[in-house]
């Protein structure tokens, strides 16, 4: 009787997780009657030692890891339109200072997980309930149910000539999608193959990169036509291409950088993100070194302390300075700011606004021939810090997520805005100074573009010959700048008008990245 319980029991957090992602199971059709038959049948085998065993407090444990990791995924799919994977859990450390984030994505039917848990503790504590069957018996019905729960893959591994199973070697690396994954064997088999991947599953090694494949994209050292000129590179946190000139009731979302980008001297382009699970650390890693992110993780956490081809190190400017308003262990800024060729690391918890003002500082006090790239943080998700701190107008046009979002991008516009003051301000810093400004990942749908705005008053405005991608700007930068590398990157400049297979690049960088090429290559040498 206690194993009819907690099967229940589970079965109903499975529905109720599935019914927060929105999964299409609801439909009475032999498709889905066979996916339930998939989330029971995994379900059966965990409680499976129940039946052979009168000690239950173990299952409290189990329960409340479940728990735990289903209302994660929840909150991790409210955020980001993802789940959580071996990868998340070696990241942690991330979320420090941001955990107070995590709270307005949970839901009031989130308790129900809980509540479910504390039925079966009050089930298993002080009810009696008597099996109607003896010892024997009960086995013979689990074992036949197990059989029965079975059918739905084997009539499925039987069509596909392959075994279906959510721990086979195909399906182990989800590469039909998390959601997809979750979708066809349900939360509990995720949750059991993640773990199975964190505790024993390693990565297949990368294939070395041959110098046939890595050729093209080199290029000889020209240390002689770097310009003197600063640079100010700024990544916008979450910042969407339709903000871009949008007034809400009359005002502008953002009008200091669109009285920017009516200069002559500034060109604003729509570019398609290439970021995956690093986000924002992945947008450095895409924009500082020409590189496209790992399939798997976040470089940010996986190689911080790689060899890479950063323009940044190039430089021969004289300050080369990171500011970011968050702890220096998000995306483990501290060792990545060394690894891209940073001189010095601003990261502690501060307001745009504060942040802007110390950028302020740092442009009055540096000699000219200066590098300084920052982050903003008030339009990170999910929206509710900044949120009144804005004077925009409230629209029903838009949802109330949205209403925050654009408050906050408002507030960053403003923070931001001090700085463009002080340099377009000053005859000299004006002729000298190029601006970069670009959204770090999209932030409601995947595929939406982000902003590319450069002022540029060295380089004139150039029409482009593609649709512009995330990676372009490491070939834009170094073009303009004349700082040399030895490494094209694996974009193009924006006038380019060839387009190389993406699925190419992305494999590539991969191995570029796991095999650490940069370091250990003999045309590529940090210290040239």
């Amino acid at each position: 009787m206690y194993y009819a319980i907690i099967i229940l029991i589970t079965l109903i957090k499975t529905a109720l997780f599935m019914a927060g992602v929105g999964a299409d199971i609801w439909e009475l059709a032999p498709y889905t009657l066979r996916l339930w038959g998939n989330y029971a049948f995994y379900t059966l085998l965990l409680w499976s030692p129940l039946l052979y065993s009168n000690r239950r407090r173990w299952t409290y444990l189990v329960c409340i890891l479940l728990d735990i990791w289903l209302i994660g995924n929840l909150v991790y799919f409210r955020s980001y339109g993802d789940f959580l994977n071996r990868w998340c859990l070696l990241n942690t450390s991330n979320m420090a200072g941001l955990w107070g984030a995590v709270l307005p994505f949970l839901r009031y039917s989130d308790l129900g997980f809980i509540a479910a848990t504390v039925v079966w503790v009050i089930c298993s504590e002080w009810c009696s309930p008597r099996g109607w069957l003896s010892r024997g018996k009960q086995s013979l019905l689990a074992f036949v149910i197990l059989i029965l729960s079975c059918l739905p893959q084997a009539v499925s591994s039987l069509q596909t000539a392959a075994p279906i199973t959510p721990f086979s070697r195909y399906y182990a690396d989800v590469s039909m999608g998390r959601f997809w994954y979750i979708h066809t064997f349900g939360p509990l088999a995720h949750f059991a193959n993640e773990l199975l991947n964190l505790t024993f599953r390693r990565e297949e090694s990368a294939v070395p990169v041959s110098q046939q494949e890595i050729q093209p994209f080199l290029m000889p050292k020209d240390t002689t036509a770097e310009q003197t000129a600063n640079l100010l590179f700024v990544f916008f946190e979450s910042w969407e291409y339709w903000t871009v000139g949008l007034k809400v009731g009359g005002e502008e979302v953002t009008p200091n950088i669109n009285r920017l980008i009516t200069h002559p001297s500034t060109s604003c382009y729509p570019m398609r993100a290439q970021v995956k699970e690093g986000k924002s650390s992945d947008a450095q890693l895409i924009a500082f070194c020409g590189l496209l992110p790992v399939y798997n993780g976040a470089v940010s956490m996986r190689y911080p302390i790689n060899i890479y081809p950063a323009w940044v190190r190039a430089s021969h400017a004289r300050t080369k300075q990171l500011f970011t308003p968050c702890e220096p262990t998000m995306w483990n800024q501290a060792l990545l700011a060394s690894s891209w060729g940073f001189d010095s690391l601003y990261a502690e918890e501060v307001s745009d606004m504060k942040l802007s003002r110390i950028v302020r500082h740092s442009i009055l006090s540096s000699p000219p021939h200066w590098l300084i790239a920052m982050t903003t943080m008030g339009s990170h998700s999910p929206f509710m810090t900044y949120a009144d701190s804005a004077s925009l107008p409230r629209q029903t046009d838009y949802t109330q997520e949205q209403q925050r979002y654009l408050q906050c991008v408002h507030y960053t516009d403003s923070a931001l805005g001090q700085i463009f003051e002080q340099i377009l301000s000053d005859s000299v810093l004006s002729a000298t100074t190029r601006i970069v400004i670009t959204g770090d990942h999209p932030i409601f749908e995947i595929d939406r573009p982000v902003p590319f705005v450069i002022y540029d008053p060295l380089t004139p405005p150039e029409e482009p010959g593609h649709d512009l991608n995330q990676a372009d700007i490491y070939a834009v930068i170094t073009k303009r700048t004349g700082i040399a590398t030895g490494w094209k990157g694996l974009g193009q400049t924006i006038t380019d008008s060839i387009q190389v297979q993406e699925d190419n690049l992305f494999s590539l960088s991969d191995r570029i990245i796991r095999t650490d090429y940069f370091r250990h290559s003999p045309v590529y040498r940090d210290d040239e």
